[in-house]
């Protein structure tokens, strides 16, 4: 049997849920195959995965404007700081790497890519590295040419890759892995029926795994508008966020139901006609894959930021620059079918929904140690 460790961190929402996206798919398809998740923050020093996490909270949430700078301040020194700040802990890395004996290493996050490479090369240990980027554009850190392969979800991203330096062969255009209910479409109409929705124009409003956003705003606006639609808000993990939009949707005579975390997200994109998010390469991936049109709102500046500059440069999104313009852009898009059939179109061309069985075909391609 063949041994897989997928080290991720938990910071943000996208990295866990592809990891364990392509966790489901091996129990299910892929017995020939073990495959363990491991935040590597978490094992290396569980307060550290405490306060890197919290602090990737604080700073998208509150301070975006402060991460965009540190993300390009650390993609501009090559990703010194992410690709260096393990390298005191080569012991825990060797721990696990002793206690798991894996075949491959499959990186979901970029701050175990060198230093995992290192720890091989340092004890001459002969698993391979498999890098598997979780968005639609990639920071430095992403890069190391001693990796084995890159799974990335573009041929955009394949080409800047190349001209990085890294070669072809090693680059596999998969996609990043979703849950395997994202891939069961249900008809429109059956999805509604199965969530008590009613039948008319349903806008799917999200705002990221800890409820960043400004879904109060949106509210307001569509809930002051003369649109007539339902909208569903999805506040995430945001406890806080989701008492606040109970309380604020009784101030609107409107078709809004709120929602806090959720496992039928899946569904609620089935029975929507647009969804407004911030573009994380896991939502992304979701939303092409189930063929509906996104507005793109309030990226984080840094990957999701450069997330929405591929969209808008394939034609698979629109933006919405500022909330009191979300009532005349939804109206602009209810009465442009032309305009959304070509956005779904090319969704269809770039989604990857087969992406977990095409990352296995990419292991199965070496020689197992």
């Amino acid at each position: 049997m063949k041994r897989a460790l997928i080290l991720t961190a938990s910071i943000g929402g996208g990295h866990n849920a592809t990891s364990q996206a392509i966790k489901e798919f091996s129990d299910e398809f892929r017995n020939d195959y073990q495959v363990e998740i491991v935040d590597i923050l978490e094992y290396i020093r569980p307060v550290l995965s405490k306060i890197v996490g919290k602090s990737y909270e604080l700073n998208a949430k509150t301070f975006p404007e402060v991460y965009g700078w540190l993300y390009d301040l650390n993609n501009s020194t090559e990703g010194k700081w992410t690709k260096n700040n393990l390298s005191l802990f080569y012991s825990k890395l060797k721990e696990l790497i002793e206690t798991f004996k894996p075949d491959y290493i499959i990186c979901v996050h970029p701050v175990s890519i060198s230093n995992i490479i290192k720890t091989r090369k340092r004890y001459n240990y002969h698993y391979r590295v498999v890098v598997l980027v979780t968005d639609y554009d990639y920071h430095s850190s992403w890069i190391n040419e001693e990796a084995d392969a890159f799974i990335v979800s573009s041929n955009y991203m394949k080409f800047r890759m190349m001209d990085d330096g890294i070669p072809l062969e090693k680059i596999h255009v998969t996609g990043i892995p979703t849950s395997l209910i994202n891939k069961k479409i249900t008809l429109k109409d059956e999805a509604r029926r199965l969530l008590e929705l009613k039948d008319k124009t349903t806008i799917l409003a999200m705002g990221g795994s800890f409820g960043a956003g400004k879904l109060k705003r949106l509210m307001n606006k569509i809930g002051e508008s003369d649109l007539d639609v339902q909208t569903i808000f999805i506040a995430g993990k945001n406890k806080r966020t989701k008492r606040i939009l109970d309380k604020h949707i009784k101030e609107f005579d409107k078709d809004f139901r709120v929602l806090g975390f959720t496992n039928q997200v899946s569904l609620y994109m089935d029975a929507s006609d647009f969804l407004i998010t911030k573009p994380g390469g896991l939502t992304i991936s979701e939303a092409l894959i189930k063929n509906i049109p996104i507005i793109i709102n309030n990226p984080i500046p840094g990957q999701e930021e450069e997330n929405a500059i591929y969209l808008l440069n394939k034609g698979i999104a629109v933006r919405l620059n500022k909330d009191n313009e979300i009532s005349a852009l939804l109206k602009d898009l209810i009465n442009d079918p032309v305009r959304v059939n070509n956005m779904k179109e090319m969704q269809k061309h770039y989604s990857k929904p087969n992406a977990s069985e095409d990352l296995f075909k990419v292991l199965d391609t070496f020689d197992t140690i």
